[in-house]
């Protein structure tokens, strides 16, 4: 019996599942920001997100969850596994313990490492280099994350999740990259003597 050629072509997701488990993410992952921040709040937050969320993992992250964060050869990478759990051989490689907050920031952990660590020279590199990018930029809110086509998914979920927090929650001289790039001395937010100052 022939098959009616109605049956043979597929169309795909014709019930919009695909998009169900995409409202079902951001209904978690929609931020909890209502309250405006300092420029050096602003700054801290948008760095350190842009931080963690360059780094390569392949998981849900959940709000308040501790996880870690490491930087290889070929760049970041955020794992459920700590550092004393893999041994030596991750050990070095560790920068430091992360987590997703209410807001869909991320915060780090206060840094402890040797001043000639390449783990913090890498570290530092990218906090120079996210600054160089918004200083060369007009106006921080037309760059925010909202749509990352190359990223992953989850990546890619939690950057337009941090970008509507920060969105929401810019000192109110919303283009005055000038101002908040002054703050620059306290933007990982780090004890004694901000370890990440370039």
């Amino acid at each position: 019996m022939a098959v009616p050629r109605v049956f043979t072509e597929k169309t795909p997701n014709p019930q919009g599942k695909g998009l169900v488990t995409v409202l079902k993410d951001w209904e978690v992952l929609k931020p909890q920001a209502r309250e405006r921040k300092s420029s050096a709040e602003f700054l801290r937050d948008y760095c350190t997100s842009s931080l963690v969320l360059a780094a390569k993992f392949r998981f849900k992250p959940v709000i308040g969850k501790t996880y870690f964060l490491y930087a290889l050869e070929s760049g970041w990478m955020m794992s459920l596994i700590a550092p004393e759990e893999w041994g030596a051989s991750k050990s070095e490689q560790f920068l430091s313990a992360c987590r997703v907050r209410k807001d869909m920031t991320w915060e780090i952990d206060a840094i402890d490492l040797n001043e000639n660590s390449a783990v913090l020279a890498s570290a530092r590199n990218f906090v120079k280099a996210f600054i160089d990018t918004l200083s060369e930029q007009d106006s921080i809110g037309e760059h925010l994350p909202f749509y990352v086509e190359s990223l992953p998914y989850y990546q890619r979920m939690m950057a337009t999740a941090l970008a509507s927090s920060l969105k929401t929650t810019m000192p109110v001289d919303r283009n005055g990259v000038t101002a908040l790039l002054k703050c620059r001395g306290d933007i990982m937010g780090l004890a004694s003597g901000t370890v990440l100052d370039g």
